[in-house]
């Protein structure tokens, strides 16, 4: 049971890796990734709820010029895995997800000079005008770099699950406390990255109409997105009303140029 797992688990990591080879198909987003390790590991709900949970997390974890987040792919996957198989709660996916994100990311980079080196190749065949070389350099350069890596969550699930399980049921309670609380703020943590990266001067008073209503009004979550989908589909048909004046108005004052 255990391999057949395994040989799942090491297929739903290739697809993972793989999810702009075709179009974006997002398959790497925790959210995703959560329900299907749950799926193979033998409990559906948990996934759901530890995959909504660490796509919370992960939701800032956006490549951005230089910036390479951590590896979403492999702390949802083991984190998720591990938490079933310890009978934890998604607190435990999170404390767990983060650490093994990041040093998988720290050894995945190990592979960047070879990425590089195929790329590079694929530049002189596309200068020789040798296209047959290219198409073939193009897959071998998007595959081989994750194929080497690929390995590693199927293994770490296979040998680590039971060491991870052992250490999670001799842990203090207060370790637990503290993982419970990390969960908590880890969530924070992502929104916080995610706002970083969109918040500037007009789209601040929006985030802050938001956090009010919920917070006064006692408005759901589901309600705040609801209202917030026909302020924006308001705020675009006056932005177009003021375009579409503008441009009558400014053919009216540039009508007697126009011979010119």
């Amino acid at each position: 049971m255990v391999v057949i797992q395994t040989l799942l688990i090491a297929l739903l990591t290739l697809a993972a890796r793989c999810h702009t080879m075709f179009g974006t198909s997002l398959i790497n987003r925790p959210i995703v990734l959560g329900a299907l390790t749950g799926l193979i590991v033998g409990d559906l709900q948990q996934g759901i709820i530890m995959g909504g949970t660490l796509e919370l997390a992960f939701v800032g974890a956006v490549s951005i010029g230089a910036y390479i987040p951590p590896d979403m792919v492999s702390g949802t996957i083991l984190g998720t895995a591990f938490a079933i198989a310890a009978g934890a709660g998604p607190e435990t996916a999170l404390a767990l997800s983060y650490p093994i994100a990041a040093a998988y990311q720290a050894v995945s980079t190990l592979g960047t000079p070879l990425g590089l080196w195929l790329m590079h190749k694929c530049d002189r065949y596309a200068e020789e005008g040798d296209v047959k070389k290219f198409e073939r350099g193009y897959w071998i350069t998007g595959f081989v770099p994750k194929l080497i890596f690929l390995p590693i969550i199927p293994l770490a699930f296979y040998f680590g699950s039971d060491a991870v399980v052992s250490l999670l049921n001799r842990m203090p309670a207060f370790i637990q406390t503290g993982i419970n609380i990390a969960g908590g703020l880890i969530p924070a943590l992502g929104f916080a990255m995610l706002a970083q990266m969109i918040m500037n001067k007009k789209v601040v008073v929006f985030f802050f109409l938001g956090y009010f209503t919920v917070q006064y009004l006692g408005i759901a979550t589901t309600g705040v997105a609801i209202f917030a989908v026909i302020l924006a589909v308001v705020l675009v048909q006056i932005e177009q009303r003021l375009s579409a004046r503008s441009n009558s108005q400014n053919a009216k004052d540039g009508g007697e140029l126009d011979e010119f």
